[in-house]
Formats: structure tokens, sequence, C-alpha cells
């Protein structure tokens, strides 16, 4: 309240106001931050995909069951890619999920599974799994990590 009066913008937690952090610190966070999400991403890619997601403990590639579907991880990562300016990375992402999709399509076509099982138009693939899933956590994963990788390189490719 007292730094209202004075027109100050510091952020007060418990009544306690805290001074900005220096330019230096922001600049060591960040730089933490990156190499905390290389290390993960990494472990994922290398022990995990295109399983759902990583086991923390064991390192073996694990299945989320409230969602179930392939390369999960690195669905919802995408839009973390780009914020990261790893845009390598996430090209080759993009590229991955086309191939994983491509490569179950082929695997359902040749399978002769049940294709009763698919809407009209489906030829089977990453999001023609046929399963039980979390409203909310498929939500907020798959659809929130397409929509806002969606825009965020829509808005990256408008600056280039």
């Amino acid at each position: 309240l007292s730094s209202q009066k004075h027109g100050r913008q510091d952020s007060a937690v418990g009544g306690h106001s805290f001074p900005p952090m220096p330019p230096s610190q922001i600049e060591a966070n960040k730089q933490l931050l990156k190499q905390m999400f290389t290390h993960a991403w990494d472990s994922y890619m290398y022990n995990a995909f295109p399983a759902s997601e990583l086991q923390p403990l064991t390192c073996r590639p694990g299945t989320f069951n409230l969602v179930r579907i392939p390369a999960l991880t690195l669905i919802d990562t995408l839009d973390t890619l780009i914020i990261m300016n790893n845009y390598t990375e996430f090209a080759r992402s993009v590229e991955r999920l086309r191939y994983l999709d491509q490569s179950m399509q082929r695997e359902f076509s040749e399978s002769g599974m049940n294709k009763e099982n698919l809407r009209k138009g489906e030829q089977g693939g990453i999001f023609s799994v046929n399963q039980n899933v979390s409203l909310f956590e498929t939500t907020i994963r798959v659809l929130g990590g397409l929509l806002s990788a969606h825009q965020l390189a829509e808005a990256f490719m408008k600056k280039k």
C-alpha cells in the first residue's frame, strides 16, 4: 500500500516489499532455467520419445494414463521450445510428430485393424487413438500445446 502512495510498483508478499532483482541475477536465472529445460528435454528425447512421458526415477518411457497419446510431452513442449528461442528443435519436433503420425497411419492400414472405430475420413494416426482420456488433461496438454505453439510460430514467422 505504501508503495502505491509513492508511485512505486514493488512486489509485496505478506505485507513486505522486495527490491527489484539486479539485472545480473535476472540473466543468471534465465540461463539456469534454460539449462534445466534443456536437460529435461534432452532426457525425454533420448530416453523416452515417442512415449508420452519420461519416468523421472527410472529414466524409462512411460504412459500418462489420463491422456494416452504418443509423444504427449513433445506436443506439450512445442510452445516452450519457441519461447526458449530453440526454433531448430521446434522444427525438428514438428517433423517428428508428422513422421510419427504417418507411421501410425501406415501401421493402422497394414494391420487390418477395425476401421469402424474411426470417424469418417480418419486414417489412423496420433490423434485417432480410441481411448478414454481426461478431458481436462487433454485440453491443457494437447489442445493447449498445439494452439499455443501455432500462435507463437505464426508470430515468429511474421517477425522474420
